[in-house]
């Protein structure tokens, strides 16, 4: 069967079908997100990305830090404000009209009114002047989240390529798979998360530009990476134990930090508290115990306390899982399988040390299930069935069980990504490594 299936993957595509492939994709995609009633506008998550790239059109970053309320980098806005700025009549507005019912965890709200004003339906029984004033989606500043979806399918692209080393049905098969990935519509319709994408895009880049030895450009990747969304500094310690060398690895390093602080440093400058809880995302204000159907979300312990454990956890113990990797797999760690399948073993991480549980989380690790089983040459089978059980399995139930039976579940899922990340790479579980097609050694070949 493996051999079979590698076989047909490894099979060249000729442009144009890989063309209609892609434009196929894309129309699917935005095709779900209709289905979907378009992103959702009620959310505070939208208005922290949406208002800060608003502000900065205008050159304000105080405003823009004032206006994220949510720890996010200023990435995303720095990325999109260009193209608001260029085409403000057709995507300027931050806000959108939806005909989306409130969600049912809102309607619930204290707060429920607020949200209620924002998400305005866009026209018969219950629109008022202000929410018929606000456009659809797609003429407001939610129809970029496409562009950060396209990302995400370029960067994935490009990290396979380099892992398999040509064009073939296996980068029209992940195409079509990232269309259907069920947290790459979620983090745009249900929590409006456009940067989650273009992190785990950069994520990406950074590992295929490692894998070429293209120090200067990965250190770049995981700077743009990082200031989208901070948990792609995981993948960078995967990375930065895999490069062979402490010369090679103080450029990508000197690079993702030079980056990171001069983009960063402006914003300190004019608003050094908002722009430090926005980076740090362990402060809130008035919270105290809330119990959430996690295994940390279970402890009766401060909840600022636990997003500290959250944000610090996941990035401690990768620390040291990558430390034991470079030392078990040596060189043979700078190789697609071994690299791809180490930042997948990170990325989990964050699961493990979640507070709740939010659709657009299995994002990344979805993603780099995926990529790994097309990089080793299998079916994805592991990849499918973690997807569908994740989202369409745990998600609803969690509502009707009991929260340590939730709990209990969330990190079974969580750990099983870790093991199948751990179990291909050589050497760390006593074993010289999984079987591996000849394309998947440590120099890529050529693309052509």
């Amino acid at each position: 069967m493996d051999r079979w299936w590698r076989a047909s993957m490894s099979t060249p595509v000729p442009t144009a079908l890989r063309r209609l492939a892609y434009a196929g994709a894309c129309a699917l995609f935005v095709a779900i997100l209709f289905a979907h009633g378009g992103p959702n506008p009620a959310e505070v998550d939208a208005k922290a990305v949406t208002e800060p790239t608003t502000a900065l059109t205008h050159g304000d970053l105080r405003a823009a830090e004032r206006a994220t309320t949510v720890p996010n980098p200023p990435g995303y806005p720095l990325l999109t404000a260009p193209l608001v700025a260029l085409a403000r009549p057709w995507v300027g507005s931050p806000t959108w009209c939806s005909d989306k019912p409130l969600p049912a965890v809102l309607r619930e709200a204290p707060g429920a009114a607020f949200f209620e004003a924002i998400i305005g339906p866009c026209s018969g029984p219950g629109s008022t002047a202000t929410s018929r004033a606000r456009p659809h989606w797609y003429h407001s500043q939610a129809v970029l989240a496409v562009l950060a979806w396209l990302a995400l399918v370029a960067g994935a692209v490009h990290l396979l390529r380099t892992a398999r080393g040509g064009r073939d049905r296996a980068e029209l098969l992940l195409v079509v798979a990232l269309a259907l990935l069920p947290a790459a519509a979620d983090t745009i319709v249900e929590s409006f998360h456009p940067q989650d994408l273009l992190s785990v895009a950069g994520a990406c880049l950074g590992l295929s530009y490692a894998l070429r030895r293209r120090w200067i450009l990965c250190g770049l990747a995981f700077a743009a990476a990082c200031l989208c969304k901070q948990f792609a500094l995981l993948p960078l310690l995967a990375t930065l134990a895999a490069v062979p060398g402490w010369r090679p690895r103080a450029v990508v390093a000197g690079t993702f930090v030079l980056v990171v602080a001069v983009v960063l440093l402006p914003f300190l400058l004019v608003d050094s508290t908002d722009a430090l809880h926005a980076l740090t995302g362990t402060y809130v204000v008035g919270a105290g115990v809330v119990k959430a159907p996690t295994v940390l979300g279970q402890l009766a312990i401060a909840e600022q306390l636990k997003l500290e454990i959250a944000r610090d956890g996941p990035v401690l113990t990768a620390g040291a899982m990558v430390l034991v990797a470079a030392w078990r797999a040596g060189n043979r760690l700078l190789a697609p399988v071994p690299l791809i399948a180490l930042a997948l073993a990170v990325l989990a991480l964050r699961l493990v040390f979640e507070v709740s549980i939010l659709n657009y989380y299995f994002l990344a690790v979805g993603t780099f299930l995926l990529l790994l089983d097309l990089a080793v040459g299998r079916p994805p089978l592991w990849a499918i069935g973690w997807i569908v059980t994740t989202r369409y399995v745990l998600a609803p139930a969690a509502g009707h069980l009991p929260a340590w039976v939730t709990a209990s579940a969330f990190l079974a899922l969580s750990v099983l990504p870790i093991a199948l990340g751990l179990a291909r790479i050589p050497g760390l579980l006593g074993r010289a490594g999984a079987e591996q097609p000849e394309y998947l050694g440590a120099t890529p070949r050529p693309l052509t």
